[in-house]
C-alpha cells in the first residue's frame, strides 16, 4: 500500500510491506528521499515522526518504554522504532526513511557560513532536529515514552 500523509507543507510517500523476519513479522512504513533539493531537513524529519506518532496508538503495548530513533550513519537511514526497557522487543509497526539523497545537500549547506548546523555531522543534525520537533510535538506528548537515539549501539543511546 502507497500514500502521502501531509503535516508538513511538503510530505513522503510512504510504503507498508509485511516482513517476516527472524521468525517474526512486522509491518515496516518506508520512504525514500528522492528530490532532496524539494526539502528541508527539520521537515523531512517532522514527516517521520509524525508517520511514527500516528502508529503509537496501536503501537504501543503494557512493556512499552521508549520511542527509539535509530540513525545508521553509514546509508544515512533513519528507523524508528517503539521497544521494551530491554530494548530488544520491538513493536509490530515500524518507520524506515532512507535519507542518503540528502547528503549532497547537507555537505553543501554545512559548507555555507550561514547555515545553523555549520560544521556538525548528519547525525547530530538529525538528532538536534529530532530533538526540537518533539518538544513542541502534541501526538508524542500523549503518551508516556522515553524518546532515545543513537547511532550505533542501542545499549548507548542517548536522551532526546
Amino acid at each position: 500500500m502507497v500514500y502521502q500523509q501531509n503535516y508538513n507543507e511538503q510530505s513522503l510517500t510512504w510504503t507498508e510491506t509485511a516482513v517476516s523476519e527472524n521468525g517474526g513479522e512486522y509491518t515496516l512504513h518506508s520512504s525514500t528521499v528522492t528530490r532532496p533539493a524539494d526539502w528541508r531537513i527539520e521537515a523531512l524529519l517532522a514527516d517521520c515522526v509524525e508517520r511514527a506518532v500516528g502508529l503509537l496508538a496501536v503501537n504501543i503495548d503494557d512493556d512499552s518504554l521508549y520511542l527509539m530513533f535509530e540513525w545508521n550513519s553509514a546509508e544515512s537511514t533513519l528507523a524508528i522504532v517503539v521497544t521494551d526497557d530491554s530494548k530488544s522487543r520491538d513493536a509490530k509497526l515500524r518507520v524506515h526513511c532512507d535519507m542518503s539523497a540528502m547528503n549532497s545537500k547537507i555537505k553543501q549547506l554545512s559548507e555555507s557560513e550561514q547555515w545553523k548546523y555549520q560544521g556538525e555531522t548528519f547525525a547530530e543534525i538529525v538528532k538536534h532536529a529530532l530533538h526540537d520537533y518533539l518538544t513542541t510535538c502534541p501526538g508524542f506528548m500523549r503518551y508516556s515514552l522515553v524518546a532515545v537515539f543513537h547511532q550505533g549501539s542501542r545499549q548507548q543511546t542517548e536522551l532526546l
